[in-house]
């Protein structure tokens, strides 16, 4: 059945993600930094886009005025219109799936509930609370700033450091933490602040 409203649909959201407070997210340090055309760096950027599936798990948290929650969660990427964001509760059973279909995103729990609209950022946070550019998700959570020329290169490792995004009128910046010791390197930590609300991912294991 087609639910309506958040309260339906939302409900089970709130028991599932409302797991555990979100920690402080603290904005990394200033690093020195190279030069975008730095060849390392462009390398490596390379072989990101080489990158065309893959899968990631790992740990998220958010903060908003109205929202804050942490989830366990994994990420399911084939193409930018078929993609999959599955969170669970490790203190319950409760789950819920976001997945871009070609008739939009669909939105569905464990017990049966589904909503399905075009407009996936009003879907998003309608249901989860959530104001967030996920079509973009993809590119961010692997460390390629797609579309964007706005973005700094670290010194010490030649990966990303941080770079800044313009969507719907509103500026999100992502700083990136640690990297997994992947081939090529892939994000583990990653700060992505929008206007008024942050979202802090920590990926745990790579797929792809």
């Amino acid at each position: 059945m087609l639910l309506g409203t958040r309260k339906m649909l939302g409900a089970t959201t709130l028991a599932l993600l409302l797991t555990g407070c979100a920690s402080e997210l603290a904005v990394p340090p200033e690093v020195d930094t190279v030069a975008q055309s730095d060849a390392s760096w462009q390398q490596h950027l390379a072989q990101l886009r080489q990158i065309k599936q893959y899968q990631a798990h790992g740990q998220l948290g958010y903060i908003s005025a109205k929202e804050r929650f942490s989830t366990q969660f994994d990420w399911q990427y084939v193409n930018d219109n078929n993609y999959q964001l599955f969170l669970s509760s490790g203190l319950s059973r409760e789950t819920l799936t976001l997945k871009m279909t070609p008739m939009g995103l669909v939105v569905s729990d464990n017990k049966g509930n589904q909503r399905t609209e075009k407009d996936a950022h009003m879907l998003l946070q309608e249901i989860v609370g959530m104001d967030f550019p996920i079509e973009l998700f993809s590119y961010w959570l692997k460390g390629e700033p797609k579309g964007t020329q706005d973005y700094k290169v670290r010194l010490s490792d030649h990966l990303l450091n941080e770079f800044a995004y313009t969507v719907n009128g509103e500026r999100w910046v992502a700083n990136y933490g640690e990297y997994q010791p992947t081939t090529p390197k892939l994000p583990q930590d990653i700060l992505i602040q929008g206007d008024a609300q942050k979202l802090k991912v920590r990926v745990d294991k790579w797929t792809f």
